[in-house]
């Protein structure tokens, strides 16, 4: 985190004229109507005016299935020229068969549509912001408003493993039901690592003559599951008939789990979480043996990782039964996210190579220490 600033007083007099000055700037750039800086806060008759007619859009009840078109009707009601420059979206619309700087004449009238499909459940809010030259609101913004239903319901929601035996099989199950008529399940797909380790299968399990179905999804890793954290997503489609015919259905899981034997780690999966491009990296976990007993890691290496990180691993006792190993350098200097492993070699049978991942994303914006 950056530090606070701190005042001081023998410096004031500086900030003030600095502030006049900027204030002298902007006052004279106002006067200016070639190239006005901010909106004004009077209204006047020759200036253009965006008028939105349905500046919030309810669209009730949307299957989380659907996808729903909303018209958003405009008009120019001032004394000038009006230019629509552009509609700018949020996730989960997107418009459609719009042009950016479309003018409107004085009395003129437009619309956009927009196409809404929903990537959850229950009452949601979207924004769209639309840039137009009104000096008086220059960003105008449309809510459109949804109560999307949900199709499927599962229990558990999340696939969970938690902390498990390394060498171990585990199985776990999560239980679909349909919430409305003539749902099919038929397929279920593994993403991250858990797909290069776990095996997924799908059970339908309707009673017969039941037109809302029940689905079993089994999850197994095997005994082999390499030691260390593994995570990834489970997602299960299949098709629910509609007057329009067959629409696709999904839903989507998250799945995890730490498998650790003799040795264990307090964290498994270093989470960085948000930083600033350059931000220092200290980051650390304990290694401890399962049943108290001395063992030694013998090096540990970065791999799959951006530049600008280092590993180190040292005895925390001297029994040597608790190992730190501490991560530190600087995030990457470009925004986005990024992912590692630490690679650690130690004498204990079975576990002789382990691994500790690390992952975090880098802000767009200042860089900082």
């Amino acid at each position: 985190m950056p530090d606070s600033p701190h005042s001081h007083p023998q410096r004031s007099s500086f900030v003030a004229a600095i502030l006049m000055a900027a204030s002298l700037v902007l006052t004279t750039a106002c006067d200016d109507p070639a190239s006005p800086i901010g909106p004004r806060t009077v209204a006047d008759p020759s200036d253009p005016r965006l008028t939105i007619e349905n500046q919030v859009v309810d669209l009730g009840d949307v299957a989380d299935y659907e996808t729903r078109t909303a018209e958003v009707r405009f008009k120019n009601t001032g004394g000038d020229t009006l230019t629509i420059e552009r509609v700018i979206p949020t996730c989960g619309c997107t418009t459609i068969g719009f042009e950016n700087n479309q003018p409107f004449a004085p009395g003129e009238g437009g619309s956009f549509t927009l196409d809404f499909r929903p990537k959850s459940s229950g009452q949601q809010q979207k924004y769209i912001q639309v840039v137009s030259s009104d000096p008086l609101v220059p960003v105008s913004t449309v809510t459109l408003q949804a109560n999307v239903l949900p199709t499927l319901e599962a229990e558990p929601r999340y696939l969970a493993f938690g902390r498990v035996t390394y060498g171990e099989a585990h199985a776990r199950s999560i239980e679909i039901t349909a919430l409305a008529d003539d749902c099919k399940l038929t397929d279920v797909s593994l993403t991250g690592n858990i797909a290069d380790h776990a095996n997924a299968t799908i059970t339908d399990t309707t009673p017969e003559g039941e037109r809302r179905g029940t689905w079993r999804v089994d999850v197994d890793f095997p005994a082999k599951t390499s030691w260390g954290w593994h995570n990834g997503t489970m997602l299960v489609s299949g098709t629910i008939e509609t007057d329009a015919g067959a629409r696709p259905i999904k839903m989507l899981f998250v799945a995890n789990g730490s498998f650790e034997g003799k040795i264990n780690a307090s964290e498994t999966l270093l989470p960085l979480l948000s930083l600033r491009r350059g931000q220092k990296i200290l980051k650390t976990t304990t290694l401890h043996s399962a049943d108290g007993s001395p063992f030694e890691c013998t090096s540990a290496t970065i791999v799959k990782s951006p530049e600008g990180l280092a590993v180190t691993v040292e005895p925390v006792d001297s029994d040597r039964t608790t190992w730190l190993l501490t991560l530190t350098g600087n995030a990457p200097a470009s925004p986005g996210s990024f992912n590692g492993v630490v690679a650690i070699t130690t004498n204990v049978p079975g576990e002789q190579i382990i691994e500790i991942q690390f992952a975090g994303s880098v802000m767009a914006g200042t860089a900082g220490n």
